[in-house]
C-alpha cells in the first residue's frame, strides 16, 4: 500500500493593498482512517505502518495507545517510556533526513551522504534493543532491554550530530546565548547547521515571516472527545481550531522554553531565524532526552497501570507536532477511527503557514520563493507541497 500523505498547494501573489496574499489548499486524505472501521484492533495495528511513510512510529504509538485506552487494557510505565524513546528516535531520523536531503539544495552547498546508512537503520536498531522481536506496537509487546546497545546508540546519535550537523559538541552548542554568540559560532564553521544560519544572516532574512502565533495548549480529553463526536467533526479534522482560535504545533512550540529560543524570541520574535534554530535545538536535545528516559525505565512489568478513562484518545508529540488518534471499539471491531495530524493545524487556510508567508517582505519573486521554502522547511519539513509565486 502506498503512503497517503497527499499534497498541499500554496499560491503567493501580490496583494493590491500591499504585502502578499497567500492561498492554501490541501488534498491530504485526512479521513483515510475511516478504512479502519469494521476491522479488529490487531488488523489496524498491522495496517497502519503500511499507510504512513512519514512519522509512522508516532502513528503506530498513537493507534496502540488509543486502542488500549478504549479497551481498558493495562500497560506499564516501562513499556510506554520505551515506546516514547522510539518516537523521539523517529524525530531525530526525520530531522536528519530532511536536513541532509533539503538543506543542500536550499543553500547551494554540497550534499553529504555519509549519514544516510545510520539514519535509515536507526529505528530498526533501537526497536531491536527495546522489544522482543522488535515488536513495539502490539497488544502483546514484550519489553526486552539491551542497555549496552541502547547506550551505544544514544552515544552514536550524539557523535553524529556533533560531527556532521554542528561540528562541535552538542552540549557545547546548546549553551550558546543570543544572536551574537550564534553568529560567532557560525562564522568559519563548515557544518551544515552553521552554513544554513550563515546564509540566513548574510541575506538578512532572519526577521522574515514574523508572526505573533500561539502554541497549541493542552487539549482537555473530555472536550476533545466531544469535538470528535460533534456533527462538525469532519471540519474539525480538516481545519482544526480550539475555542475558536488557531494555533501552531511545531518544533518551536516544543522548544519555546529553551534559553536559546527565549533569547531569539526576545530579539527577533517568531521569525525565520527563531524557527530555524528551534529545529536545531529540537534535534540537539534528543540524546539527553533519550538518556533521561532510559534512566527512568526500570525494566519491570510491576509498574502496570490502567487508563483513567476509556476515551480511546491518544495525544502524541511527533516530529511535526501534536498527533491525535481517536478510536471507538465494539465487539472487537473498530466502529470509529479519526486522526488529527499537526499538519492540519499548521497549514490551516488561515493559520500559521498562511500568516507567516504573508509577512514575507520582498518584491523579488525569486527571493520570495526562497524565503517561503525556508519558512515551510522550518515549520514542517516533511509535508509534500507545491509552491507557486505569481
Amino acid at each position: 500500500m502506498n503512503n497517503i500523505e497527499g499534497r498541499i498547494k500554496i499560491e503567493i501573489s501580490p496583494n493590491p493593498k500591499g504585502g502578499l496574499s497567500v492561498e492554501i489548499q490541501s488534498n491530504r486524505p485526512v479521513h483515510a482512517s475511516q478504512i479502519m472501521i469494521g476491522k479488529t484492533p490487531e488488523q489496524v495495528l498491522d495496517l497502519l505502518p503500511l499507510m504512513f511513510s512519514v512519522c509512522g512510529i508516532a502513528q503506530a504509538r498513537g493507534s496502540l495507545k488509543a486502542i488500549m485506552q478504549q479497551l481498558d487494557i493495562p500497560t506499564s510505565q516501562a513499556h510506554e517510556k520505551a515506546r516514547e524513546m522510539l518516537v523521539i528516535a523517529e524525530t531525530a531520523r526525520e530531522h536528519l533526513f530532511r536536513i541532509f536531503m533539503d538543506w543542500p539544495e536550499l543553500f547551494n552547498i554540497p550534499r553529504n551522504n555519509q549519514l544516510f546508512p545510520f539514519i535509515t537503520s536507526l529505528i530498526k536498531r533501537m526497536s531491536e534493543a527495546l522489544f522482543k522481536s522488535a515488536k513495539a506496537f502490539r497488544l502483546d509487546s514484550e519489553l526486552q532491554l539491551d542497555r549496552p546497545q541502547l547506550n551505544q546508540l544514544i552515544d552514536e546519535i550524539e557523535q553524529q550530530l556533533s560531527s556532521h550537523v554542528f561540528q562541535c559538541p552538542v552540549d557545547e552548542w546548546l549553551t550558546l546565548k543570543g544572536i551574537e554568540e550564534m553568529t560567532l559560532w557560525a562564522t568559519g564553521n563548515q557544518g551544515i547547521a552553521a552554513m544554513s544560519i550563515q546564509a540566513i544572516l548574510n541575506n538578512n532574512w532572519q526577521g522574515q515571516g514574523y508572526l505573533l502565533s500561539s502554541a497549541l495548549p493542552e487539549l482537555d480529553v473530555e472536550k476533545l472527545t466531544e469535538r470528535f463526536h460533534h456533527c462538525s467533526a469532519k471540519h474539525f479534522i480538516e481545519q482544526p481550531d480550539w475555542d475558536g482560535q488557531l494555533y501552531e504545533t511545531t518544533p518551536l512550540s516544543r522548544q519555546k522554553s529553551h534559553p536559546m529560543i527565549q533569547s531569539l524570541q526576545h530579539s527577533h520574535g517568531n521569525t525565520l531565524i527563531t524557527r530555524w534554530v528551534a529545529r536545531l535545538v529540537d534535534l540537539a536535545t534528543i540524546p539527553q532526552q533519550l538518556r533521561r528516559i532510559l534512566h527512568e525505565i526500570n525494566g519491570s512489568t510491576d509498574d502496570t497501570f490502567k487508563p483513567t478513562a476509556a476515551h480511546g484518545i491518544a495525544q502524541i508529540e511527533a516530529a511535526r507536532g501534536k498527533l491525535i488518534h481517536h478510536v471507538e471499539i465494539e465487539h472487537d471491531q473498530i466502529t470509529q477511527y479519526q486522526i488529527l495530524a499537526p499538519t492540519e493545524w499548521n497549514f490551516h487556510p488561515k493559520g500559521l503557514i498562511q500568516q507567516s508567508l504573508s509577512h514575507i517582505r520582498s518584491s523579488d519573486k525569486k527571493e520570495i520563493e526562497h524565503i517561503a521554502r525556508l519558512l515551510i522547511n522550518a515549520i514542517d519539513p516533511c509535508v509534500g507541497y507545491d509552491l507557486r509565486v505569481h
